[in-house]
């Protein structure tokens, strides 16, 4: 598979990562204030320089519409570096532009609190959870997968590329939270600098992770028999969804 073949691909990709840095540090600044304002930020006794001039119920909204916000362009990256799928719904009606993107909204939140839960009761089927993930993720938002259906076939695919998916989440993962360690322990930098740095860290991470997720579940798909790489749902619905 060739990701970003075209120019206008490319185009697309450099314009949603941009977008993303955008989200990611209104993420981060909206995290910080509702941190402060709430006073759990004082409890853990943890300063944060930069917050934004929101009460702790204007932090929170904005949060939450950050967070739909990186869902959205998540997918729509997904979208982009899948073969043969226009991120902005060209090929597809308006409504199953919006069923895509809304899926791919249920599938990242409702998976990561599932992860959350599992993590917390027996570890691993919150690892499970994880692993797989990344790759029902891509199915719901890149191939018009129903959620069901994107489980499924994703467990069953998925036998023999699990250690990469986990490699691949675990260098996301790793990388920012390296970055946010070390910045705990230094004052090096002043605190924009400091929030600009750890968004554009975190969004190269989640947009490189992105494109590899998609590469694998490309590849996956593609060892199917009778099945064709530029219909990775299937020959009769050609991502419809």
């Amino acid at each position: 598979m060739t990701l970003l073949a075209s120019d206008a691909a490319r185009s697309r990709a450099a314009a949603l990562v941009v977008a993303l840095f955008a989200v990611t540090a209104t993420w981060n600044a909206s995290l910080n204030t509702l941190l402060a304002r709430s006073g759990l930020a004082e409890t853990v006794q943890v300063t944060y320089d930069l917050t934004l001039p929101l009460s702790t119920a204007e932090a929170a909204a904005v949060l939450a519409g950050a967070t739909l916000a990186v869902v959205v362009v998540l997918a729509a990256l997904a979208r982009t570096f899948a073969p043969d799928v226009d991120a902005l719904g060209g090929s597809e009606t308006p409504v199953e532009t919006v069923a895509a993107y809304a899926r791919a909204v249920v599938v990242a939140v409702g998976g990561l609190l599932a992860a959350a839960v599992g993590l917390a009761v027996l570890v691993v089927p919150g690892l499970v959870v994880l692993v797989h993930l990344p790759l029902v993720f891509v199915a719901v938002a890149a191939d018009g997968e129903p959620i069901g259906r994107a489980v499924d076939r994703t467990w069953t695919r998925a036998r023999g590329s699990r250690g990469r998916v986990a490699a691949v989440g675990l260098a996301i993962v790793a990388v920012p939270l390296a970055l946010a360690v070390v910045a705990t322990l230094t004052a090096l930098l002043p605190p924009v600098v400091e929030l600009a740095l750890g968004a554009a860290v975190t969004t190269v991470a989640a947009a490189a992770g992105v494109a590899a997720f998609a590469a694998i579940a490309d590849s996956i798909n593609g060892t199917d028999a009778g099945r064709s790489q530029t219909d990775r749902v299937a020959p009769t619905t050609s991502r419809q969804l």
